[in-house]
């Protein structure tokens, strides 16, 4: 999961536990249906909320304070929900699929980082089961899988892209490393660090792209409606 780990784009304020709701199946499409869609696939307004929530119990500290706040917490979420509705469309076209041991793997993996028996408690707390938590980290093992499909590594790094960054962020450290080890992680860094620009400026352009191929609907007068909810919910 290289790419994933390198950009962190779509974690965004929310991490991973946001994906515990939202982005129902395919199916029609009714006009009070959604709140966001695209093509087949949707979100309603009550699994937006439910999502808020989720985040403003997860992050007390995160939503700002008063209104302002709200709403660019709200403003963010639909944004991140609508990329992933288009992020899972294209994997839908690529024909991709997450196995039941990738999953247990990735859960066993996001356990490890609580203490004994918070993540339990985390997930009780959100009022959403485990197998609905399962499901989600699913979809997000999912949009992965395409972001590594359709994302590859830069083709090269120039010589004077190198020592462009290093002039910009470097000047000085490579005199401070105390021994050739040191240097030589010094240089790693550099790499790594136009490496991943690079990449980000990749997914920019390939969101862009993907949003164009699957055009994401915004349902008005539920998008409106949410907007005139007192603290989001």
């Amino acid at each position: 999961m290289l790419i994933i780990k390198k950009i962190k784009i779509l974690c965004g304020v929310s991490g991973i536990l946001i994906c515990l709701l939202g982005c129902g199946s395919g199916g029609p499409v009714e006009t009070e249906d959604y709140l966001i869609r695209s093509g087949e696939r949707k979100v309603t307004a009550r699994e937006f909320l439910q999502a808020l929530e989720f985040v403003k119990t997860a992050y007390p500290d995160g939503l700002g304070s008063g209104a302002g706040g709200v709403a660019e917490a709200r403003s963010n979420l639909l944004e991140e929900m609508a990329t992933e509705l288009v992020l899972l469309q294209r994997a839908d076209e690529l024909g991709l699929a997450v196995a039941d041991a990738e999953l247990d793997a990735a859960v066993a993996v996001i356990a490890a980082d609580y203490p004994p028996g918070v993540f339990e408690q985390t997930i009780v707390e959100s009022a959403v089961s485990l197998d609905a938590w399962k499901k989600r980290v699913r979809v997000r093992l999912l949009m992965e899988k395409v972001m590594e499909t359709d994302l590859q590594e830069p083709a090269g790094i120039t010589a004077e892209e190198i020592t462009a960054h290093y002039d910009r962020h470097y000047r000085g450290r490579a005199r401070a490393a105390g021994s050739e080890e040191e240097f030589h992680r010094l240089k790693e860094a550099i790499v790594a660090d136009v490496r991943r620009q690079k990449l980000e400026n990749s997914y920019g352009d390939w969101i862009m792209r993907l949003r164009e191929r699957f055009p994401v609907v915004i349902n008005p007068e539920a998008w409106g409606r949410l907007q005139e909810t007192p603290g989001g919910a």
